[in-house]
């Protein structure tokens, strides 16, 4: 086949990620892959390193007819026998675009808060052949809708590659690194585990907090670093082009998100074999089962107290860590999942 991924975000987000693993692995299995994205983000290097042919614009205004126009041409010149899209302009322009060239859409969600009861979501929603989610809860979340078809929902699971994370091997120190990879925005609640590390360095525990990722709550946390006096234990990696080599270098993975459904960080520290804990948001107990420690949202006690324990327990870090892999490797292997991608973009409804 031919596939389209039209994705013109600025911001790196889950969808990003989801299409540079799913789209490599596409080519993989001999399919050509075209992206059409905005320019000047990381998100271009990824495409071109993944083997996609992959073109840059600017999107414009919505609905913006000139760039509908261009991207009626590019699938028709490439001969495109599916396309995926995200929200936003993605959709109010790819998705007409698509309509336009009489290429089969399907819409990747990843948040319930993709979709709004409006006119104009209504309009776009008779625009898609198919809707792609992560996950069984989203999908019953999104099916409530009056007006959504409910028949075109395929749960897909993130999925990744299980050579490109390679187990770490647990030690058995004292010294704890502890990780977080998300963007640095409210909703990923990056405060509630500098205040468990706030509460870890009071106790004389002998740990490293390594913060990866960037975005517009950056600043702030910088500033709250310093107010809680944790400048000596507490990393700013930034943006990470390596993950794994990011992910190795930790004992302990902590996503404290508000907001998430099926996040791909947490899915990535699983496959490295980390003890993961994380906070009950969206999918996530739907993702980890038993393998990780889930805690309530905001439960900064436990969030401490679950970090603790695993500084302090070698074995509990060895434990938990062996059974995040083995559930990734059984539910979550990507060249077991894109058979199923594969076979929704040909139309099936699975």
């Amino acid at each position: 086949m031919n596939i389209c991924f039209i994705n013109f975000n600025k911001r790196w987000g889950g969808v990003k990620t989801w299409t540079i693993d799913y789209g490599s692995q596409l080519v993989k299995r001999g399919h050509k892959v075209v992206a059409i994205v905005r320019p000047d983000t990381p998100f271009v290097q990824k495409c071109i390193d993944a083997g996609f042919e992959t073109l840059v614009m600017r999107p414009g205004m919505k609905y913006n007819p000139v760039t509908i126009l261009k991207i009626v041409s590019i699938l028709k010149s490439r001969k495109i026998d599916a396309a995926v899209v995200n929200i936003s302009k993605d959709i109010n322009i790819g998705a007409v675009g698509c309509k336009l060239a009489g290429v089969p859409v399907y819409h990747r969600v990843g948040l319930p808060q993709d979709y709004k009861n409006t006119a104009e979501e209504r309009f776009l929603h008779k625009l898609v052949k198919g809707i792609i989610v992560p996950s069984q809860g989203l999908k019953d979340d999104i099916s409530k809708m009056p007006w959504l078809r409910a028949d075109i929902v395929n749960v897909l699971f993130n999925s990744k590659d299980r050579a490109k994370f390679p187990p770490k091997m647990p030690t058995e120190s004292a010294d704890i690194t502890i990780g977080v990879s998300s963007q640095l925005s409210v909703t990923k609640g990056h405060i509630y585990l500098l205040d468990a590390a706030r509460r870890l360095a009071d106790d004389g525990v002998r740990f490293k907090l390594r913060i990866a990722g960037t975005g517009g709550h950056e600043a702030q946390l910088k500033e709250y670093v310093g107010i809680q006096e944790l400048n000596d234990y507490v990393e700013f990696c930034g943006f990470q082009t390596d993950v794994p080599a990011f992910l190795k270098s930790l004992d302990v993975f902590a996503l404290p998100s508000l907001e998430e459904n099926f996040p791909n960080t947490l899915l990535e520290a699983m496959f490295t074999g980390l003890p993961c804990i994380a906070f009950n948001a969206g999918a996530v107990k739907e993702l980890t089962g038993d393998a990780c420690i889930v805690l309530d949202k905001r439960d900064t006690d436990g969030l401490y107290e679950s970090i603790r324990l695993f500084a302090d327990h070698p074995d509990m870090r060895k434990k938990y860590g062996q059974a995040a892999r083995k559930r990734c490797l059984d539910l979550f292997d990507i060249e077991k999942n894109t058979e199923k991608l594969e076979r929704i973009l040909s139309g099936e409804t699975i």
